[in-house]
């Protein structure tokens, strides 16, 4: 099979996918426009469909080579998963009740509106994020560099090659299908619909392969069963550590990824849908992993010795001549990694251009003028264009990760890292949730401290010694001090590099958040929003209760027209007079201008946080409404 043949496939494939995401847009924009919602695009099976972004490439291809390198200890990369779902799915519930309630954008967004709605906090976690996510971003790239590798070995083009089409590829899909307009809800139907589809197909493919090597090379189940107890190794033993380690990491992950975040709240319709997700998700993540062992060990048993068992999913069928069937496979590892980038990247866009572009647009606008930007221009041209950027600039950074790292043999090894990364949004994320006294300068300094452990004992060795930190100092530590090597911290030596990268960054996080809080005093907006956070059943109950308000009194009266001006250039005209006629008759005023009262401000502030993010629209309220400094 060559490249004639794999790249219109993969073409073909993609055009699939774009006619999916089209027709799904232009459906829910026809529904929108007469009134309707569009149920079956967001039905409790497309949301399902669309949890299933979690298996990537790295589960798609990786979880077999994982299986022929570690036996089961590749299954902890469900188990985390599916422990959330269905022993902790209220906590899953509150994020997002907590989602919707605020109108967040992002995981970022969230955190940064817990905690003050402080754009400080959004910046390092949006960094973080960025940080975090580029390595995944690389795996998907390289896998699928490595699968056309394993198809067309006399090809011209180098992986490296590849890479960069790929990556320009999916740039160019993600940009014309997540940033076409700036919807208040942040939900991306289109997108959304083609992720669900991509997820019935990898799922298929892998089944399909399973099968096949279960009843077409083997004599069923139980031939299986000894062809595995038989294939047993010392490299398969079960060590608890790892384990627990490994299930803990993939349970935090599944909260915290952007991308999950994404699928998980932000598009999130309807908070029943969990409720279906809690029992269907852990089916679809067994249905991924039911062959991934039968395929590891047929793979050891019939493949060359040193093949890639990354690719066993791919290479067995082909070198068997089952063409159709190897095929099949490479579409279904396709879908992985690109259903993957392109989550990935939205989220990530989004939060880019709202806790960097966006605030520092705007503290450029107010050195250069002193009085109200009515004049400002069009800001939903510089959010869409911002994102469009940034989409560009994150899969070039996945890219050039990449290319410098020259790409790992391990995949599962490379997504750990990015779990890892993420994972230190944990505490921040906890506190916000639970513990009222949780402070921004607690949160700030925990995800610093956290999130600079995990560069130095994880990310930054896993370029390969001398690459970024050399190999002196790998060995020896900086000048020589041994207990800061990176990857035997304050003396601690002999634990696995991943557990022990993750036990430090975790524990030096919480420290530094929980000692920060208590040093620290929450200030107004905190506080209000802590209760909102904390206590947001009972705020959903009853929003007008004491407190429920964050802005302390009324605007002055000729604020109004510069609020309306500036929501115009966020939401739209229509949009935004809609809004402010509805908050005029429900005054008893006419018009387009009501009083801008703390009730009408504050739903203000979420409206506009559904497109630039909560810590920007309270900062351009408060640029706008003198009852800025009384919040």
């Amino acid at each position: 099979m060559t490249l004639n043949i794999l790249v219109p496939a993969a073409l073909g494939y993609v055009v699939f996918l774009f006619v999916i995401a089209s027709l799904a847009e232009t459906r829910a924009e026809t529904l929108r426009e007469a009134g309707r919602r569009p149920r079956f695009l967001r039905s409790p099976l497309v949301y399902t469909l669309s949890l299933s972004v979690y298996c990537t490439a790295w589960t798609f291809y990786g979880a077999v080579g994982y299986a022929a390198r570690s036996g089961l200890e590749f299954m902890t990369i469900y188990i985390g998963p599916t422990l959330i779902f269905v022993g902790w799915w209220w906590l899953l519930r509150k994020l997002v009740r907590i989602g919707k309630a605020q109108r967040v954008t992002s995981i970022a967004d969230l955190i940064s509106s817990r905690y003050g709605k402080s754009n400080l906090v959004g910046v390092i976690v949006t960094l973080l994020a960025v940080f975090a996510t580029t390595p995944y971003i690389a795996l998907q790239l390289q896998s699928i560099a490595l699968s056309f590798g394993a198809f067309a070995a006399e090809s011209s083009l180098a992986p490296r090659q590849l890479a960069m089409w790929v990556a320009a590829g999916l740039a160019l899909f993600t940009i014309l299908f997540g940033t076409r307009n700036l919807d208040a809800n942040e939900q991306h139907h289109g997108v959304v619909t083609a992720i669900a589809v991509e997820a019935v197909v990898k799922m298929v493919a892998l089944l399909a392969v399973g099968v096949w090597v279960v009843w077409g090379l083997a004599d069923g189940p139980s031939d299986i069963m000894a062809r595995i107890a038989a294939a047993d190794r010392p490299d398969w033993a079960i060590q608890p550590g790892r384990w627990m380690g490994l299930t803990f990491l993939s349970a935090v992950a599944i909260m915290t990824l952007p991308r999950m975040f994404q699928v998980l709240v932000v598009e999130n319709a309807d908070e029943s849908h969990l409720a279906t997700a809690s029992w269907a998700f852990p089916l679809y993540l067994l249905g991924m992993s039911l062959f991934v062992l039968p395929i590891a060990v047929l793979g050891l048993e019939r493949l060359p010795e040193g093949a890639n068992p990354d690719l066993f999913v791919l290479t067995l069928p082909h070198a068997l001549g089952q063409n159709g069937l190897a095929m099949l496979a490479f579409l279904g590892g396709f879908s992985a990694a690109t259903s993957m980038v392109i989550i990935a990247a939205i989220a990530l866009a989004t939060m880019v251009s709202n806790h960097i572009v966006v605030p520092l647009w705007l503290a450029s606008r107010q050195r250069a003028s002193t009085g109200p930007a009515r004049d400002a221009g069009d800001m939903r041209g510089l959010v869409l264009n911002a994102r469009r950027l940034s989409i560009g600039v994150i899969l070039g950074l996945g890219y050039l990760y990449f290319a410098v790292s020259g790409g790992s043999r391990a995949l599962a090894a490379i997504g750990l890292i990015a779990f890892a990364g993420m994972a230190q949004v944990l505490p921040a994320l906890v506190g916000a949730l639970y513990w009222r006294g949780a402070s921004r300068v607690g949160a700030a300094t925990g995800l610093v401290v956290g999130a600079l452990a995990w560069l130095y004992t994880l990310f930054l060795p896993s370029f390969g010694p001398g690459v970024v930190l050399g190999a002196d100092l790998m060995a020896q530590g900086p000048f020589g001090l041994g207990w800061l090597r990176p990857h035997a911290l304050f003396g601690v030596a002999g634990l696995d590099p991943l557990l022990h990268a993750l036990f430090w960054s975790l524990t030096l996080n919480a420290a530094a958040f929980i000692l920060g809080s208590l040093l620290s005093f929450p200030g107004p907006v905190e506080r209000v929003q802590s209760a909102q956070f904390v206590n947001v059943y009972d705020f959903a109950r009853d929003e007008s209760r004491p407190g429920a308000q964050g802005w302390s009194r009324e605007a002055a009266e000729n604020e109004a027209e510069d609020l309306l001006a500036m929501s115009q250039r966020i939401l739209g005209a229509t949009e935004a007079q809609g809004f402010f006629a509805a908050e005029a008759r429900r005054q008893g005023k006419g018009g387009f201008l009501p009083d801008p009262t703390p009730d009408v401000l504050d739903r203000l502030e979420r409206e506009l946080a559904g497109s630039v993010g909560a810590a920007t629209a309270h900062a351009m309220i408060a640029r706008l409404s003198r009852s800025a400094g009384h919040r």
